[in-house]
């Protein structure tokens, strides 16, 4: 794994904003395409990815449902992007300030099936570049 220049650090602290005791939590979201079986069987993805920043439930439950349709994040990534663009805009800054000694986590948090572990594996891998 390489290390953070010192020019990106400073970026990174700046856009941290380096205070004592601050903590910053982003959430990112990528949504899983459709397999191969579901894409043959004309099945329909339930989340629609609408912007950058907000995810659509195309509730099929129910009509008249009192749940919210729409949720945002932090970032939202579409289907049909590549683990690069995720590690690259989502995950590099956070991976690569463990290497300078900022306390950092990265975690996948998801239902069965829904592509955490191909996601962590891929930014594992485009760290360790």
């Amino acid at each position: 794994m390489g290390a953070i220049s010192g020019e990106e650090l400073l970026k990174w602290e700046k856009m941290q904003g380096m205070g004592a005791r601050e903590e910053k939590i982003l959430v990112l979201v990528r949504l899983r395409p459709l397999s191969e079986r579901e894409a043959a069987a004309n099945e329909v993805a339930d989340w629609e990815c609408i912007n950058d920043t907000t995810i659509l439930y195309r509730n099929t439950l129910r009509e008249g449902s009192t749940f919210p349709s729409a949720y945002s994040f932090d970032r939202v990534y579409r289907g049909d992007c590549s683990t690069r663009e995720v590690y690259e805009e989502g995950a590099r800054g956070i991976a690569l300030s463990v290497v300078n000694g900022i306390n950092s986590s990265i975690f996948a948090y998801g239902q069965t099936s829904s592509g955490k572990t191909y996601t962590m594996n891929g930014i594992t891998e485009q760290s360790s570049l």
